[in-house]
């Protein structure tokens, strides 16, 4: 499986330039897809996370307390300061397991997030494609028979075989989805496949 380090190294590009450029209203904006947080606490977390990525901070993570307290640790901090150590910790980052979610999926995920946050563009395809095809293979390996085939109008995911789910989404917004971001009820045909759908998802919807 390809590595995910090219994305991720694009993708602290992009964060860390945003945050550099982003006006005081911005970073106060609250994040839709982290209700509990705005844009300077999602960027605090993202520059946590890289922090404790690098320097071995890794107990109870991903969780709420971990993400908690890369936000009040850098409360006072400037978006250049977080930028600065995002940029700082990406460079230094270990090479990552590909077998499960890693500090590289959450920077893309929460990428999507402050995007949508402050109504910009997507990511681009070779940011979000291939976290997709990691978290497709990870759900497969661990569904044990309970999994889902995910069929959009272009592709068809195996998430551990079982039955067919089609979605009227496209795939960046299954990606979406399987991160708890987004209704599944919206792109599916009953209920019950909503339901299905939404029991894959990984990745709580605040943090």
């Amino acid at each position: 499986m390809t590595s995910l380090r090219p994305a991720y190294r694009g993708a602290v590009r992009r964060v860390a330039a945003l945050a550099r450029a982003a006006a005081p209203d911005a970073l106060a904006r609250a994040v839709p897809a982290t209700p509990d947080w705005d844009a300077h606490d999602l960027l605090a977390h993202l520059a946590g996370a890289a922090h404790d990525a690098v320097h071995g901070r890794m107990d109870g993570a991903p969780g709420p307390a971990w993400s908690a307290r890369h936000v009040g640790e850098r409360r006072g901090r400037t978006a250049a300061d977080l930028a600065d150590e995002l940029e700082r910790c990406a460079a230094a980052l270990p090479p990552q397991p590909p077998d499960r979610p890693t500090p590289e999926w959450d920077l893309l995920v929460h990428e999507a997030d402050l995007r949508e946050a402050w109504g910009l563009d997507r990511q681009p395809v070779d940011a979000w494609r291939p976290l997709l095809v990691r978290a497709a293979a990870f759900l497969a390996a661990g569904a044990d028979g309970a999994g889902l085939t995910v069929a959009t109008p272009t592709s068809v995911w195996d998430l551990g075989g079982g039955r067919r789910v089609d979605v009227s989404c496209d795939d960046h917004d299954l990606l979406r989805l399987l991160f708890a971001r987004g209704d599944a009820r919206r792109a599916t045909r009953s209920p019950g496949d909503a339901e299905a759908l939404t029991a894959l998802a990984f990745f709580a919807p605040s943090r």
